[in-house]
């Protein structure tokens, strides 16, 4: 028999440091990384003798892992050897405990080491882990008795800097096991160990300065920030996940009417990557899953331009500065090339016909760059430019916007594809869709494992908010039905509106929306999926008003104090003796644009040929996945074969091994949710169950306190302690991660509701035998202590003497194994080899026989 291809798989779970625990001298901090099991741990010394720390702190990693028992005894040694009478007999002192280490950030005096003190899960992909950080706390490297007068400015960029709140929708994963600054499909096709992190999206690269190159990589966090939510689809109770991730750019980042356009570098405001990923969680190991993912871009006019803040309604749009050769468009399509490959589609949103120009002035400009580009570039990678004036067609009552909207991006999607890691389904070669077949992209032939996305969909309208994410949605629920038709759970590629699928995924989008809205424009968002279908309650219209009011608000009165804040974070301003500090600033214009603050060094590039050779040699795939014609047939899989130790990790990281669980917190509300809901969420129901909009996980913005929105903000928990969401609140249908609003408590069901059946009194003869363990156990803790005291030997052969009370076969000690045939232990041997390898085998002659035979008859 032959083999099924091998699926691209993602890289194995590393085992990583998790744990952190802080110790102080009066010279040193010492900082202990342990594994969550605890086997295998780090030390990290940090010098904090010097007063100022004028210089980069004196990071020491000894590169050395200890085990438990080891650091314990380097700590103890540590302990003794500062002992003095000057530190009136405190040796090593334990100052704070962490899940993380964000980094070290300095102003005018000394550093600070930035600690993540609270996490919580938000999503398992393939067995990794992906956290949000729940709160954060800051402890002074120098050491306070040693330092001179305070700098007067110092506390009050501490206080700049705390603005951004940490706890507003920032994500890590440990050792980047999972990349969040890269796609799904970038980091399964590409070399794990040559593929560095895209640092456009890690947040506190400017934090790790002072750490990288020194320490090991697995001290090191990747902060992400903008939006991840996890949903399950059940199908008949089959786990499907849909696991939302949007990356926001940290490059020209900012606040809404403060960060318009582009800059020099090509970099747009507000650039959000948005990855949608399906796989099927039956399986948790990462080189056996199946999995899915499409990719959208959202981002400003690459052009420079800004809006007149002296008006508050409606500021007029004002194009800064002509730019002939359109530069910024130029270096922002050369860096999408590289990043998506070929073809990129730009959907364009904004307004065309205007009695007084605003919004149809970014079309002529966008319009024109886009013409211009064109130019220089093959035919068959020509950037594609639709306009739809979204609010025009809105207007008219005898059109559908969001037909016409689907017709479009199905044919975008139709052009670059989708990623999926597996071969292409037997019976969709025996009965091909013509939809499916006409989907673009990269692979399905000539051997090549799976299919891979080139190019993008890169949506824009004014503010990249309201009417994109309406966009992006339209675009999502085409691209979904493709996923779920490549995993096999749809007889054809598309989905009703009504589904409970599109219902999960349009409040995935919105509550997308809404996050990316209040860190970018103050509130949430205005016009929502149900404003375009034209189905929304009258309710929402003064709903609307008021977030219009809001959104208004905060752009006068908090944007300012917001961007001060965030160019601090990023490391855009960094506060210095004897310069202006940052509020006396009249503008930070030339903070994020260099050709504006530096003479420009004249250049030999050329205006006509923007792109480069090895960029344009990659297409139509990402430059990352860039591979000579004799590779191009085989499937780039770059993962080295596991070991024992890393298996291990990664089973014990998933089902948590070492914690206490018990029935009800486990299961009870996955098997409600299994009885109750036991109809396909891929039609429509008769009665659509309305769910409870509940959006804890949105913040009020990226700086400033976090909305309580009904959370008690006081909490007597220590300071380190784990909110990872326990898995009966996490994974159930149309419920992101760390909610848990539409499920009710089991305690206020009955057990028939729950279990299936009803409590009753046990028989006499289960009495009997359950009184026979309890009296067997009885025996088993007397005899401990003696059993202590004897030798391994002779208390096995103690233990060889107990018997049960009652007369029945086997004890707790001992029982006699079932009699299995040998045909049951070859299904089960085959099974358990299916699970570890996630290959099988192809079926035998008879079993294809009779499958063409059952297809045939079935066309028939």
């Amino acid at each position: 028999m032959g083999q099924e291809p091998n699926r691209v798989t993602l890289r194995p779970v590393p085992a990583a440091l998790q744990r952190f625990a802080i110790y102080e001298t009066k010279t040193k901090l010492y900082i202990v990384g342990s594994t969550n099991d605890g086997t295998s741990c780090r030390l990290l010394k940090i010098d904090r003798a010097h007063p100022t720390m004028l210089e980069a702190p004196l990071v020491e990693d000894d590169d050395a892992e200890y085990s438990d028992a080891q650091i314990k005894e380097v700590l103890l040694m540590l302990d003794d050897g500062n002992k003095s009478t000057a530190n009136k007999g405190q040796g090593l002192v334990q100052v704070a405990s962490a899940f993380g280490v964000v980094g070290l950030v300095r102003f005018l005096e000394g550093y600070y080491l930035i600690l993540i003190t609270k996490r919580k899960l938000v999503a398992n992909i393939g067995g990794h882990m992906i956290y949000k950080i729940e709160d954060t706390s800051l402890y002074p490297v120098s050491n306070p008795s040693s330092n001179p007068a305070p700098h007067p400015c110092e506390s009050k960029y501490l206080k700049i800097f705390q603005n951004v709140d940490l706890s507003s929708n920032f994500y890590f994963s440990y050792m980047h096991s999972y990349d969040l600054t890269l796609p799904l499909q970038c980091q399964m096709r590409s070399n794990p160990n040559h593929t560095p992190s895209c640092t456009k999206f890690v947040w506190n690269e400017h934090l790790l300065q002072d750490l990288k190159g020194r320490v090991n990589d697995r001290w090191i966090l990747h902060i992400t920030h903008g939006f991840i939510g996890q949903y399950n689809i059940s199908v008949f109770g089959r786990p499907i996940y849909l696991t939302m991730i949007a990356r926001r750019s940290k490059e020209f980042a900012g606040t809404r009417f403060l960060k318009r356009g582009a800059n020099d570098e090509g970099h747009v405001a507000n650039e959000v990557e948005t990855e949608q990923v399906v796989h099927d969680a039956s399986t948790t190991i990462h080189d056996s899953g199946r999995y899915t993912s499409f990719l959208q871009l959202r981002g400003s006019v690459p052009s420079f331009w800004s809006q007149d803040l002296s008006q508050v309604i409606k500021p007029g749009i004002i194009i800064d500065r002509a730019s002939p050769f359109s530069t910024p468009a130029a270096l922002h399509f050369a860096s999408c090339f590289k990043r998506f490959g070929a073809p990129i589609t730009c959907l364009n949103l904004v307004k065309k016909r205007e009695k007084h120009p605003r919004e149809s002035l970014l079309s002529v400009e966008l319009e024109a760059s886009i013409a211009y580009l064109n130019q220089f570039l093959p035919p068959e990678h020509h950037i594609r430019y639709i306009h739809k004036d979204m609010h025009h067609i809105n207007r008219k009552k005898s059109v559908n916007l969001i037909e016409i909207l689907e017709k479009v991006v199905d044919d975008c999607i139709k052009a670059t594809g989708f990623f999926h890691n597996g071969p292409e389904l037997y019976c969709h070669k025996l009965q091909p869709n013509p939809d499916y077949k006409a989907v673009g992209g990269y692979g399905y032939r000539n051997g090549y494992v799976g299919r891979d996305q080139t190019g993008i969909l890169r949506v824009n309208c004014v503010d990249c908010l309201d009417r994109t994410n309406t966009a992006q949605f339209i675009a999502g629920k085409c691209a979904l039905g493709y996923q779920l038709y490549a995993l096999g759970l749809l007889s054809e590629p598309k989905l009703p509106f009504d589904c409970d699928a599109v219902r999960i995924l349009e409040e995935g989008y919105e509550d997308l929306g809404d996050t990316l809205a209040i860190q970018y424009g103050g509130s949430q968002l205005v016009h929502r999926v149900q404003t375009y279908r034209k189905i929304a309650p009258m309710a929402n219209q003064g709903r609307d008003l008021l977030q219009t009011i809001q959104r208004y608000y905060r752009n006068a009165f908090t944007d300012t104090d917001k961007q001060m804040a965030i160019n601090v974070f990023l490391g855009v301003f960094k506060p210095k003796e004897g310069t202006t500090d940052i509020w006396d600033l009249p503008t930070d214009y030339y903070l994020h644009h260099t050709l504006a603050r530096v003479p420009p060094v004249p250049s030999d590039s050329s205006h006509t040929k923007w792109w480069t050779e090895s960029l344009l040699r990659a297409l139509p795939l990402p430059h990352c996945q860039a591979r000579t014609e004799s590779q191009s047939a085989s499937p780039q899989t770059h993962l080295t074969p596991l070991n024992n130790k890393i298996n291990t990790y990664s089973f014990d990281e998933v089902y948590k091994t070492c914690e206490l669980t018990d029935f009800d917190s486990t299961l009870s509300r996955n098997l409600l949710r299994t009885i109750e809901n036991n109809e396909s969420p891929f039609v429509v129901k008769e009665k659509q169950p309305k769910l409870k909009k509940k959006v804890n996980h949105v913040r009020v913005a990226i700086v400033g306190s976090p909305v309580p929105n009904g959370e008690d903000t006081g909490s007597s928990e220590e300071v380190s302690s784990d909110e990872e969401t326990p898995s009966h609140q996490m994974f159930d249908s149309g419920q992101s991660l760390g909610t848990s609003e539409t499920m009710p408590n089991p305690t206020e069901v009955t057990t028939m509701e729950a279990y299936g059946f009803e409590l009753k009194d046990p028989k006499k003869e289960d009495m009997v035998l359950y009184e026979g363990y309890a009296t067997l156990y009885s025996h088993m803790v007397a005899s401990v202590p003696s059993l202590c005291e004897l030798t391994p030997q002779a208390a096995k052969d103690e233990l060889a003497t107990w018997e049960p009370k009652h007369l029945y076969k086997g004890s707790v000690f001992s029982i006699e194994p079932p009699i299995v045939s040998l045909k049951d232990e070859a299904i089960y041997e085959e099974a358990a080899r299916v699970a570890q390898t996630g290959v099988v085998l192809s079926p035998g002659k008879e079993s294809m026989d009779l499958y063409t035979t059952y297809v045939r008859g079935y066309l028939i």
